[in-house]
């Protein structure tokens, strides 16, 4: 037991500063993945509801495809795909340039491109389940359509998505450990890492488990309190 704590510790040769660094690598790109999500699932939701037919098919198409295939696969797809098809343009437009694409916004673009489907959803779905006597309402009192979006409908929408939200942040955060694979130092990298050179496999395993457990029951907490918050303001209302 001494022995274990000692290598998940902070002292000399103990892992702790290196999982804790990876931790806070894995908070990073979970939260950045989950900002562009949420952004991508704006438009989406817009374009499936309000947009033209073509952005209507696009929406669906992003939704279905993304929903549908194994997350791992599409993170591959995104990753690898997409930093080779922008060195493929740059070379096209600037030949014998190499351009290396860093590998923190690349691992953020393909995880927030997979929140932005889930969260086209959940954005959908609240903007819909707003009276439309709201936008009436809006448009009585002189408004445009965008302040009435903005200081109207929005507001609701978010206020009834928050328990969805919540989810989708712990998938996001979840997620998060399949960046691993394409090399990232995450908290699940170092741990893997830990665990080869250590020969201790389910002591670092357990670890990165139970960090995660930390890190999810904490948000769930924040997310709960965000919820009563809101629920009581609309009570009192």
């Amino acid at each position: 037991m001494a022995e274990t704590l000692a290598l998940i510790g902070f002292g000399e040769g103990a892992w702790g500063w290196a999982l804790l660094g990876g931790a806070l690598v894995t908070i990073q790109i979970a939260f950045a993945s989950y900002i562009v999500g949420i952004g991508l699932g704006l438009l989406g939701a817009w374009g499936k509801i309000s947009g033209p037919r073509w952005v209507r098919a696009i929406g669906a198409g992003y939704t279905s495809v993304v929903r549908g295939v194994p997350e791992i696969l599409v993170i591959f797809l995104i990753y690898y795909g997409g930093t080779s098809g922008i060195r493929a343009l740059t070379g096209l437009v600037m030949p014998g340039v190499n351009v290396e694409i860093a590998a923190f916004p690349a691992a953020v673009g393909a995880l927030g491109f997979i929140a932005g489907a889930y969260a086209t959803e959940i954005f959908r779905g609240s903007l819909l389940a707003i009276d439309p006597g709201q936008r009436e309402a809006g448009k009585a009192l002189s408004l445009r359509p965008y302040q009435v979006f903005l200081l109207i409908v929005l507001p609701q929408a978010l206020r009834l998505a928050v328990p969805a939200f919540g989810n989708l942040w712990l998938v996001v955060l979840k997620d998060s450990a399949l960046i691993s694979v394409v090399g990232i130092r995450d908290l699940l990298g170092v741990g893997a890492t830990a665990a080869l050179s250590t020969r201790q496999p389910f002591t670092f395993y357990t670890t990165v488990a139970l960090v995660f457990l930390v890190i999810s029951t904490i948000s769930m907490v924040a997310f709960h309190l965000a919820e009563r918050r809101l629920g009581r303001g609309q009570a009192n209302h």
